[in-house]
């Protein structure tokens, strides 16, 4: 199909606020649920407030958009453009992929693709930018999906966390209640596997966490060029140390340094370091 194409996220997808304005990329936010009061995610809570009520013991959770919310933002967008991609956080993680599916179906004036980015974060994030820039060069649907879906398993995801008891109470990443982590004082490095979060080595200290990430993105990408970002949850001075040290030794192509979202942020408590990195032939 020709035409105008729309590109819609979840919140999860940790997108700069620049960059969804520039590339007008729709983003439906997650729930937060505090004390019975829901809150969208960004726009009416911060990530310091989640991590203040998770210090005092305060009850909060989260909650994937509603089927509702899906179709309001497709119906305002069909209303200018002539198709939809909408990619999502990993249907393996939370529900919704499945939201949006449902919505999509009860949207019938315009094609609408749903697509499960197997990711989160900005791992997420990258698919959701390559297909707003391809729909602003005129893109038309099928080819954007196609490009995502090419994309998809390129991207690589890797995270270092303070604390893992967020994720496992959470249920995402059932494989670290059974590690003692916390307990040990491992550091598990964390990646993404089938769209499931899962632990990729340990160390024995963050430091030498870090380190294997930089490593194993070294293998990964050799000397090709890289589109890389570095995200992290209130670690904003070694995240700017690490995004310096992977613009020194990586030809970065682009290189973001990536705030999460409180909802994010409420999986994986303060201290979350993280690398999420792809290599693309039409760099080089």
């Amino acid at each position: 199909m020709v035409g105008t194409v729309a590109v819609v996220t979840d919140s999860i997808a940790c997108l700069p606020a620049d960059s969804v304005a520039d590339l007008d990329v729709c983003v439906v936010p997650v729930r937060i649920i505090h004390r019975g009061q829901v809150l969208r995610d960004e726009l009416d809570v911060t990530l310091d407030e989640v991590f203040e009520w998770q210090r005092s013991g305060q009850q909060v959770s989260s909650s994937q958009p509603s089927v509702g919310d899906f179709v309001e933002a497709y119906r305002r967008l069909a209303a200018h453009a002539d198709a939809i991609v909408s990619i999502h956080v990993s249907a393996a993680m939370t529900g919704v992929y499945q939201s949006a599916r449902l919505a999509a179906s009860l949207v019938p004036e315009v094609p609408i693709r749903v697509i499960d980015s197997q990711a989160a974060t900005i791992a997420e994030g990258f698919l959701v930018l390559e297909a707003a820039r391809m729909a602003r060069a005129g893109a038309a649907l099928d080819e954007i999906e196609r490009r995502v879906l090419a994309l998809r398993p390129q991207i690589r995801f890797f995270a270092v966390l303070d604390t893992v008891k967020h994720l496992v109470r959470s249920g995402r990443a059932p494989l670290l209640a059974s590690l003692a982590v916390d307990v040990l004082q491992i550091k598990p490095i964390l990646t993404l596997a089938g769209g499931r979060i899962v632990v990729l080595a340990r160390a024995r200290t963050r430091r030498r966490a870090l380190g294997a990430m930089v490593e194993q993105m070294a293998r990964d990408v050799g000397e090709r060029p890289v589109r890389v970002a570095v995200f992290h949850a209130a670690a904003q001075e070694e995240a700017e140390r690490l995004r310096f040290e992977v613009m020194e030794r990586f030809v970065c192509r682009e290189c973001l340094l990536v705030t999460v979202t409180p909802a994010m942020g409420l999986y994986t408590g303060p201290g979350l370091l993280g690398l999420a990195y792809y290599t693309d032939p039409a760099d080089r």
